[in-house]
């Protein structure tokens, strides 16, 4: 008999998870859908299937929920699945946890000793005609992009059977996946990096082994046409600190940000090491290469609330929101500094660009954003943010204090090649609702609320990353077809 959930502020309130799949054929729409807004929005969440064993709980943790949205000819049906890695089937079948915390062995039942701690639960993209649900520390999981039916661990043919990236990047002008991989050797072996060029077609063209300085949650890379950086943080993950009674993953104080800067097509020994002052960096909005010059706009901020120190000290919110900074490096080498610049003070969370023109020169950016909540990640960000980098324009639209909102995707128009020509959309829970919201809006009229408010009949609990394919994409059409 399945327990319930212990009090935990990830695991009541909004977050309570649902533990449940659902079928809805043709959702209820307030406003109109366009008639140029054709595709899949899909979006990957932590909600854990059993109650952690330790008593404790991190919102990283839970078991991969997948949600697809199908928008056609003005209707939209929802289906959602878990990511049904082997961790979680091994659960379903005894009806408990069976794994420590975040993957922990100290804590684990002995029927989950050796066994392969993957949740599927941070990303969804499509590549290579596949859809696949990813976490860092783990290789991917393909699901079948239109049923959502999870079809097992995709290793590429044998030739990537080690760790993920949460994010990697798709390139749309060549069509190539970008993709990186921590700990290759153990969290306790040589800490290396696994870099991958996978092509159009989801085959790996190339593989580099880069040594890491230790060993890292790299929950990001960033990638411009002809070039790569690996951003090492403060923050490490030991699970012989962990043994020890201390925090198995924490944020070393007084230690330097580093970032290895490597050609995109080039090898380990031409790595470049720079060094920054302290940071936390876990998304980016966009890069790309202007002259000699690398430009990287992040969200960035001086610490993290989501882990404590080596002394079990955490940040708070405010203490650690993360703003869009703007990171220039010199490619020709003349300096290794890394000269950082504000280029919006708010507290935001996923800062996302038009993905078609990923790795090139960009100026309009798209993020949730918290207004009023205390702390946005528990409570909520409570509004969405469309904002161009060059005039410093913002376009901010409030759902209400108290809400919950998700990340917002650029939607392109069917048929449009312009940056930023079309929709924005976002997943959206409102403060005390028993249900859910898919709020679409003009892109570029972000203040004026949504032209469509889709009703999602239950409570959707908050998830990290979405995805948009428009039906027209190379993307879409090599996985789903017409």
């Amino acid at each position: 008999m399945a327990e319930a959930f212990f009090d935990h502020p990830f695991l009541t309130g909004h977050h309570t998870p649902n533990r449940m799949e659902v079928d809805a054929p043709d959702l209820i729409v307030e406003g109109e859908i366009p008639d140029d807004l054709e595709g899949i929005f899909y979006r990957n969440g932590a909600e854990p299937a059993y109650p952690p064993r330790e008593g404790d709980y991190h919102w990283f943790d839970g078991d991969g929920m997948v949600y697809a949205f199908h928008i056609v000819n003005g209707r939209i049906s929802l289906r959602n699945r878990w990511v049904r890695t082997e961790k979680l089937e091994m659960e379903l079948e005894h009806g408990r946890r069976l794994f420590g915390l975040l993957g922990n062995p100290m804590t684990a039942d002995p029927l989950a000793q050796g066994k392969p701690y993957n949740t599927g639960n941070t990303n969804v993209i499509l590549h290579g005609g596949k859809l696949l649900a990813l976490m860092e520390g783990a290789p991917a999981v393909e699901m079948n992009p239109t049923s959502l039916e999870t079809l097992g661990e995709e290793h590429y043919d044998g030739t990537i059977t080690t760790t993920f990236s949460a994010h990697p990047k798709v390139d749309q002008f060549s069509g190539e996946m970008i993709n990186m991989g921590g700990m290759l050797y153990g969290p306790e072996g040589q800490p290396r990096l696994r870099y991958d060029v996978i092509n159009r077609d989801g085959k790996p063209t190339k593989t580099e082994f880069v040594d890491m300085p230790h060993s890292t949650l790299m929950h990001t890379h960033l990638v411009s046409e002809n070039w790569v950086v690996f951003p090492v943080m403060p923050i490490d993950l030991s699970p012989a600190r962990a043994a020890k009674g201390g925090p198995m993953v924490a944020w070393v104080n007084n230690r330097p940000s580093k970032l290895a800067l490597m050609p995109r097509n080039g090898t380990a020994d031409q790595v470049r090491w720079l060094e920054m002052d302290p940071r936390h960096m876990y998304h980016e909005l966009n890069v790309w290469e202007e002259g000699d010059q690398l430009i990287a706009d992040v969200a960035t901020a001086a610490g993290t609330g989501l882990y404590p120190d080596e002394e079990g000290n955490k940040l708070s919110h405010a203490e650690s929101k993360l703003s869009l900074r703007r990171w220039t490096i010199d490619l020709s080498g003349k300096t290794d500094d890394v000269k950082e610049e504000m280029l919006n003070g708010r507290d935001i969370q996923f800062p996302r660009p038009d993905d078609r023109l990923m790795t090139r020169k960009t100026r309009h950016g798209y993020s949730n954003v918290n207004l009023h909540s205390i702390d946005g990640r528990v409570d909520g960000m409570d509004g969405v943010i469309h904002f161009d980098t060059v005039t410093g324009e913002e376009d901010i639209y409030h759902f209400g204090d108290g809400a919950a909102v998700g990340e917002l995707i650029f939607a392109p128009r069917t048929g449009s090649t312009d940056e930023a020509d079309g929709y924005a959309m976002t997943m959206v829970h409102r403060a005390n609702s028993v249900t859910s919201e898919l709020a679409i809006f003009a892109a570029k009229d972000i203040a004026a609320g949504p032209i469509a408010t889709v009703r999602i009949p239950f409570r959707v609990p908050p998830g990290f990353h979405c995805n948009y394919y428009a039906s027209d994409s190379k993307l879409y059409q090599q996985a789903i077809g017409n």
